[in-house]
């Protein structure tokens, strides 16, 4: 794992001192207990500098294959951002942009923790979703935080098909995890139905879809609304050389 730090400006600016930023955020890391890499760049733009970090991180014949960024605070880079997406894909390197609200990271007294993976099945980033909640659990702090598997249907034809996918699917992969498959009510739109059954999860995965050059305005306007009020959220797009693969059960009749 590495956190590299991303200065946009000019490398000969006397102003930017790499080492010494690159000691202070060691240091922090340290003090956590992290097992974690320093880095600091200078770059001049954000896509590019954030693509060109992604190319060159690794080490020993290792390289990287998830990118993660933090939740921007302007739109605008949530844009790039979603930029950043294709090029990723073309890389092979999977990206998760995660919001946090540090007041859902702590547990709350007299509450069952839980993860939420919303699955929507048709995007193939629930490889990655569960395998994230499943590493998530395997923390310390997280060990008995319970995982479930949400899916919307729009009939009971799907809500049926769902389920049956589901059930053969967890035995598999061998991941403690409850699968609750949801009837959309008419009068409730699919954000409504998500906001109802996670607004009490500590955490809550969704997928990324993949995206055509110019939805990416429209698109970091749609994650920002479905985001809302939710505790931490983790936006997921696998672009791993296996998606889709793992997650497959042998026999559904």
């Amino acid at each position: 794992v590495s956190v590299s730090e991303m200065i946009i400006g000019d490398l000969f600016d006397e102003k930017i001192d790499i080492l010494s930023r690159r000691s202070k955020m060691q240091e922090v890391l340290d003090r956590e207990n992290l097992v974690v890499f320093a880095e600091t760049n200078v770059v001049q733009d954000v896509v590019e500098g954030i693509t060109s970090m992604a190319q060159a991180n690794g080490m020993a014949g290792l390289q990287s294959n998830t990118i993660l960024l933090g939740w921007p605070k302007e739109r605008k880079l949530l844009v790039e951002f979603l930029r950043i997406m294709r090029r990723l894909e073309k890389l092979k390197k999977s990206l998760v942009i995660a919001r946090i609200q540090p007041r859902y990271l702590f547990p709350r007294e007299g509450i069952q923790r839980t993860i939420h993976v919303w699955w929507g099945g048709l995007q193939r980033n629930g490889d990655l979703m569960i395998l994230l909640g499943y590493l998530l659990t395997r923390n310390r702090e997280w060990e008995n935080v319970k995982i479930k598997i949400m899916s919307i249907a729009s009939s009971e034809i799907m809500k049926t098909k769902t389920e049956k996918y589901l059930a053969a699917l967890i035995p598999e992969i061998r991941i403690a995890a409850e699968p609750r498959v949801i009837m959309k009510p008419k009068d409730l739109t699919v954000r409504e139905v998500i906001h109802q059954e996670s607004s009490e999860a500590d955490v809550v995965f969704f997928g990324l879809a993949t995206l055509k050059p110019g939805e990416e305005v429209d698109y970091a306007q749609r994650l920002d609304y479905l985001a809302g009020d939710l505790p931490t959220v983790f936006f997921v797009k696998n672009s791993s050389l296996f998606m889709g693969e793992l997650l497959q059960p042998k026999d559904i009749e």
